[in-house]
């Protein structure tokens, strides 16, 4: 007896004499298709041989040429910090999918460097199975998945889109980033919006060329939260713009899905700065130059000039100054503080000069 496989190789059998005009003829096809058996006596061919044998699927269990796999670990852009994730469907030899589990599916994948990982295959009894593994490191890796014979456990074969090759990017690693700039340095001002930057980096600490992860920046000032804008550059840095209200301890906490980047959480001493919208005209000065009764500036000091400010009230302004600088110029200082108009007369010899009096007005604080 003989048996070839559908690929013309010859396999295993065997002939049993049972002592009573019969024999017990055996082989195990390992693949479905067209199996030859022969049987010969003393050398020649016994009635219809050789025998074309049609070996067909096991229709109660699932078909590796019609089962698949499918999932996001099977498509490109994945990187090497996330865990990779597939399904195994497994579908009749007639195309129906499965709803039970208990066929013996595995999987192996290869690293770029052709080192096997750990694979965790879990039967879902619902006729999928999930698997997952942790990429090493960039680059691509060889997917494999495959149905064990149940009887002979040594034997497998592929799924229908078994084995694939993944490229796996390198991925961002939030301890490996770094955020500079002016808005982490001493100095800020809560008048302004504070400014700095964030670099993504990969496993290896190199800068990120490409953009995309989802950085988050929270900020806690003296009062609360404080906002912030965080704008993707595209090309590994984003720009983050912040608006202290309040001057003081600022806690700038950046993290990348939940994980702080290198220095997180950063503190800034936020420092007051002028608001036009508080400060004030505290006071005012005019000068004064002398002059004779031919117009020709005098030189000298000592000229007898008197001013006063009345407030708004009618009242006199107490805080009013003369500085003689004795070349002929006097400055005249006084504050306002109050809003309104304010009358001010400035005199040589009880006279008012040209263009005294006149009137100041201070808008409302």
């Amino acid at each position: 007896m003989s048996v070839k496989d559908p690929h013309g190789a010859q396999i295993q059998s065997k002939c049993v004499d049972n002592r009573d005009g019969t024999y017990a003829c055996e082989y195990l096809p390992q693949e479905v298709g067209d199996f030859i058996v022969g049987i010969t006596l003393q050398g020649q061919n016994v009635a219809q041989a050789p025998y074309k044998v049609n070996i067909e699927e096991n229709s109660k269990m699932a078909s590796p040429f019609k089962s698949y796999m499918d999932g996001p670990a099977l498509q490109p852009g994945n990187k090497v910090t996330e865990q990779q994730t597939f399904t195994i469907h497994a579908v009749y030899p007639n195309g129906q999918k499965k709803t039970t589990g208990g066929d013996l599916f595995e999987s192996m994948v290869t690293d770029p460097r052709g080192a096997k990982l750990n694979v965790n295959c879990v039967d879902n009894n619902n006729g999928t199975w999930t698997v997952t593994y942790m990429p090493t490191d960039p680059g691509k890796y060889h997917i494999e998945a495959i149905q064990r014979n149940p009887s002979l456990k040594h034997l497998f074969a592929h799924i229908k889109n078994s084995p694939q090759d993944v490229l796996i990017d390198p991925g961002t690693v939030a301890a490996n980033c770094v955020a500079y700039g002016p808005g982490l340095e001493p100095g800020c001002l809560d008048t302004e919006p504070a400014h700095f930057t964030i670099e993504a980096r990969d496993k290896n600490g190199v800068k990120r060329t490409e953009g995309g992860d989802p950085f988050k920046v929270d900020i806690q000032g003296p009062t609360g939260p404080v906002p912030c804008e965080v704008v993707d550059n595209g090309d590994g840095t984003y720009a983050v713009t912040y608006h202290p209200s309040d001057a003081g301890r600022h806690d700038i906490a950046v993290t990348l899905e939940g994980k702080p980047i290198k220095g997180s959480t950063f503190r800034v001493d936020i420092n007051a700065g002028a608001w036009a919208g508080k400060t004030v005209m505290e006071s005012f000065s005019y000068v004064v130059k002398a002059h004779d009764k031919r117009g020709k500036p005098l030189t000298v000091g000592g000229a007898k000039i008197t001013a006063s400010v009345k407030k708004p009230n009618g009242q006199q302004c107490a805080q009013t100054k003369l500085e003689d600088h004795k070349n002929g110029s006097y400055t005249i200082t006084f504050k306002a503080p109050e809003p309104g108009t304010y009358q001010v007369s400035t005199k040589i010899d009880g006279k008012e000069i040209v263009g005294s009096p006149f009137d100041q007005k201070i808008a409302n604080f």
